[in-house]
């Protein structure tokens, strides 16, 4: 398989690049997570490594959004051993600040911790942030930042060797940068 951080970013490009031809419109988290695992096997060709909504063997009592790895039936309950993590937070158009608000707490309460509990994958654990209306991008009154900023003081003080994607428009376009 080919270095999985490139395949994110072509990943991410094609997610992009769809977007703003209209042939992928999320209103919902679980939208981006299937429109993941549409890229995917598009682009590998093979669905028997990616799992949605999972659990990872050692973690059994948290589920993951989009793990790519090999299924562990040894286990008590079937298990995956993870090659690759995305866990995904959306904060989508039509939603309000208090909804906005709770995604926004719950990355830096749950999502940064339970992804840093993880040690393997060290280099391939991803936090994607479908930042649609720009909201990553407000003050955190607390924290006197920008949210965002306040998520990668979050990720840095647990595990600086996660990467946070964060995509968000501009103008038309839709933009990503992996942090």
């Amino acid at each position: 398989m080919m270095n999985k951080r490139l395949l994110v970013e072509e990943l991410l490009e094609n997610l992009s690049k769809d977007y703003v031809n209209k042939k992928f419109i999320p209103i919902l988290e679980a939208d981006v997570v299937g429109y993941l695992y549409y890229l995917w096997i598009s682009k590998v060709g093979d669905a028997s490594k990616v799992h949605l909504d999972t659990r990872i063997c050692g973690f059994e009592d948290s589920r993951f959004d989009f793990v790519v790895g090999d299924v562990n039936f040894h286990a008590e309950k079937p298990c995956i051993k993870p090659e690759l993590v995305i866990e995904v937070k959306s904060f989508p158009r039509g939603f309000t600040n208090q909804q906005r608000r709770k995604r926004y707490l719950h990355v830096i309460e749950k999502d940064v911790p339970k992804i840093g509990k993880l040690k393997e994958p060290s280099d391939d654990r991803y936090i994607l942030l479908f930042d649609e209306d720009n909201y990553l991008k407000g003050f955190d009154r607390k924290s006197k930042s920008p949210r965002i900023d306040k998520i990668l003081t979050t990720r840095n003080i647990i595990d600086s060797r996660i990467k946070i994607i964060w995509v968000n428009k501009e103008g038309e376009t839709l933009r990503w940068k992996i942090l």
